[in-house]
């Protein structure tokens, strides 16, 4: 090799973006490249060619403090260099190289170096994805199993192995799916015998539920395909389907062969005349199916790639510009990165860099592997995500240091939080305050109470707790803690399910309210039907014993005495009656027009006599130019009577009852019955209308009654279209409203 030719390889070398050095047998550096130096964090230039390998590793222990240099040194040189293969990966300041070895001919070696920032960056997130996904499904309540398209197993979480009673050690990777299923059915811990059917019949069902034997315990196990004939999905819960899947992305950078043709990448040199001056295999086989040889122009390389469909589809001109910068090249004031897909499907990583003579160097690299992995990754990333957001369960995965992992779509939307609020790296005492300003948390005095508790809560233990949202959702809420330090939420909506309980509460709270009123309706008939029975009893015993010895006036008494206890009894079951039509809704009232001042009249005059025996004053004021009323005369005068006699009552001797009439400023009609008498409670004046009901409700209570009176006056008001009111208060008395619509009186 000629002296120009050397120095135009030496100038190739210096260029090349990847470290370079050459070693002879005698352990001395014939060439490194500013490449070498940076990835062993030299100063370019410190080494020059006839340095000793030994010199740089003192420079490089004694700089780096990696202890004796001389041990360094001795290990360096002893090392076998007649091997390919990686020496050694260095990591500083934030980037990390690999140094290969390639042995030469004459003795001596080449060392290449290759920054990998970028791959251990990727391959680090990678892992740390797979890392939060795997301990997700660790922390769900839910079994899941991933097999793949032959129906061997991926992976499986702890839960599928304790629901489906599998031993976890027969669960790793490659179980079969069909040996799954006979395995369960041998087991005989369920009922269905799952040998039965095959992983085909469970594509067909979907889904299926089995019973436990032993703990009568119910479980779903439901199939999911994966996208594309990517395998299958089974879960096992009480719930939903989740299913679980790992992705795995490595890179492995080509090992360098030899000094630019053994390099384990495309190269490919073009002089300032942008024709191929240098060219070495691995560009060849890289490119397989595009010719290039020493001398071609580039573009007539451009050109002949263009129209082979090698750049994809668009129009030659648009393509031979963008991939030839026009034909004159790259840009000689930077270097051009870029990647691409070929027409054949292999995936390479392009790099040009321009050199001092104005040529420039191309590096190409097939990245297959590495897009595959990648693509892969993402696939399985995607159906990770497809399966969280399909659980009915809102999940949140949460790290050690309070703030979000992951979560799926159901836990905002439970929350009815804001799109944007649950990503990645979002604080818990964010979440909580939005959870407390949406009023989630209580009202606005108790809400910062209840946001310091969720916040000082220790996560290292499991948590329940239930939840009512702003919108009126019942939560369930569970906090379970993962081995990494964090925890998983999660979110179950059990609004239907409180509801349910509710309306049995309601329901048992009804039937033992009719259970009692069924018992008081007993109690209270017995003994008020006793009391006029035993009346009609007792006088016709009498007479009949001895009628000879009762005299005229005897007879007549008893007569009297007899037939009011008729009456009583008589009025009594026409009330029992009318409650029993008003219970069927078979109640009807006639209408007619209605004196209000001569029923009121004749109301009185029939309370008089008993007003005049308990020594009350009983009063009417009332105007003869009230209008008529359209109503039942018969209904209407027999509840004017019931509020009268409840006056008499309950009114003490020497009181007063006062029935009056008048019109309202809005036009309604009103009528009054007020007593002077003992007056109710305010608490007490709505439960008289109920029926059966006494305040006094013993069998040796003050005052008689069934308890029936005020309820069948309010359905009569009511059916005619008025209403009925008590005002009371306990020793102040009590009056009587009642009040007719203005559009039933008759002018």
């Amino acid at each position: 090799m000629g002296v120009v030719e050397a120095m135009s390889l030496e100038a190739v070398i210096s260029t090349i973006p990847f470290g370079l050095a050459v070693v002879d047998r005698s352990r001395r550096i014939v060439l490194m490249n500013a490449a070498f130096h940076t990835s062993l964090d030299l100063d370019p230039g410190r080494f020059s060619p006839g340095s000793k390998v030994e010199d740089v590793v003192r420079a490089v222990a004694v700089r780096d403090g990696l202890g004796d240099p001389e041990a360094h040194a001795r290990a360096v040189l002893a090392a076998d260099r007649t091997r390919h293969g990686r020496l050694v990966r260095r990591t500083f300041a934030g980037r990390s190289f690999d140094i290969f070895n390639t042995p030469l001919s004459d003795g001596g070696y080449i060392l290449s170096s290759v920054e990998i920032t970028e791959a251990l960056a990727a391959r680090a997130d990678a892992e740390r994805a797979l890392g939060q996904t795997v301990t997700s499904l660790a922390g769900l309540r839910i079994g899941v199993a991933i097999f793949d398209p032959r129906g061997a197993l991926l992976l499986s979480n702890p839960r599928f192995a304790e629901l489906t009673g599998l031993p976890p050690e027969r669960l790793t990777p490659g179980f079969p799916f069909r040996r799954m299923l006979n395995l369960i059915g041998i087991r005989k811990e369920y009922e269905d015998r799952l040998g039965a059917f095959s992983g085909e019949d469970l594509r067909d069902r979907q889904w299926t539920t089995l019973r436990h034997g032993g703990t009568d315990r119910l479980i779903d196990i439901m199939y999911q395909p994966l996208p594309a004939g990517g395998g299958w999905t089974v879960s096992v819960s009480d719930t939903t389907p989740l299913a679980t899947a790992e992705g795995e992305a490595q890179r492995r950078a080509h090992l360098l062969d030899s000094v630019l043709l053994a390099v384990p990448h495309g190269i490919c040199v073009y002089g300032p005349d942008r024709r191929v001056a240098m060219v070495n295999q691995t560009y060849l086989d890289v490119m397989a199916g595009t010719p290039l040889g020493i001398g071609d122009h580039l573009a007539d390389v451009v050109r002949r790639r263009a129209e082979a469909g090698e750049y994809g589809g668009g129009e030659l001109d648009e393509l031979f510009a963008q991939e030839s910068g026009g034909g004159s090249g790259p840009d000689p004031g930077r270097t051009r990165m870029r990647r691409r897909t070929r027409a054949n499907g292999t995936a390479i990583d392009i790099r040009d860099a321009p050199l001092p003579d104005g040529g420039h160097i191309s590096v190409v690299t097939d990245i297959t592997a590495l897009v595959t992995a990648e693509t892969e990754s993402r696939r399985r990333a995607e159906e990770m995500s497809v399966m969280l957001d399909s659980i009915r369960h809102g999940i949140m995965l949460w790290s050690a240091d309070r703030r979000l992992v992951a979560s799926n779509i159901m836990a905002s939307q439970m929350f009815d939080f804001p799109p944007d609020l649950l990503i990645s790296g979002r604080t818990e005492a964010e979440v909580v305050d939005t959870m407390a300003c949406q009023g989630h948390l209580g009202a606005a005095e108790t809400a910062s109470v209840e946001a310091r508790a969720m916040l000082d809560r220790d996560r290292s233990v499991p948590d329940e707790r239930q939840l009512r949202t702003a919108s009126g959702r019942v939560l369930a809420m569970q906090s379970n803690p993962v081995s990494a330090g964090g925890w998983v939420s999660t979110v179950v909506d059990i609004t239907k399910a409180q509801s349910s309980e509710a309306e049995l509460r309601q329901a048992k709270q009804v039937a033992e309210a009719a259970n009692k009123a069924k018992s008081r309706f007993l109690a209270t008939m017995s003994h008020e039907l006793r009391t006029p029975l035993n009346a009609i009893i007792g006088f016709s015993d009498a007479l009949s014993r001895d009628p000879a010895r009762c005299t005229v006036e005897d007879i007549a008494e008893y007569g009297d005495q007899i037939n009011a206890a008729g009456k009583q009894l008589l009025a009594m079951i026409n009330t029992i009656l009318d409650v029993a039509r008003l219970e069927t809704g078979r109640f009807e009232s006639s209408e007619e027009a209605v004196d209000i001042p001569k029923v009121l009249r004749r109301a009185v005059g029939q309370a008089e006599s008993a007003a005049s025996a308990a020594e009350l004053s009983l009063i009417l004021n009332v105007s003869d130019n009230l209008p008529r009323l359209r109503a039942d005369e018969r209904r209407l005068l027999r509840v004017l009577s019931q509020l009268l006699s409840n006056a008499i009552k309950f009114t003490e001797a020497g009181g007063c009852v006062t029935v009056a009439a008048g019109m309202a400023a809005d036009g309604e009609l009103w009528l009054r019955v007020a007593d002077t008498g003992i007056g109710i409670a305010e608490a007490e004046l709505e439960r008289v209308f109920e029926p059966f009901t006494q305040l006094d409700d013993s069998l040796s209570r003050r005052y008689g009654g069934a308890g029936l009176g005020l309820y069948v006056a309010r359905a009569i008001i009511g059916a005619q279209g008025g209403r009925i009111r008590l005002i009371s208060r306990p020793g102040s008395g009590t009056t009587a409203e009642i009040t007719m619509p203005g559009h039933r009186l008759m002018n």
